[in-house]
């Protein structure tokens, strides 16, 4: 199964998402990707949501 990207928003500024980077999902702005990595919390980030026991991946899609 395909992620379609045009599900989801870009968690930072809320435009439609076209990337899924440092475990999220965000639009093109390079702010936005640098967010994300800064969010995401260096190497192994994305686990430590898992460890929280928050979703690596979010599961709620934009409902059009």
């Amino acid at each position: 199964m395909a992620i379609d990207f045009n599900d989801y928003k870009c968690q930072f500024c809320g435009r439609t998402s076209t990337n899924f980077v440092f475990a999220a999902f965000v639009c093109d702005d390079a702010g936005c990707i640098e967010k994300a990595r800064e969010e995401r919390g260096g190497p192994a980030g994305h686990m430590k949501r898992k460890e929280r026991g928050e979703p690596i991946i979010p599961v709620d899609p934009v409902k059009k």
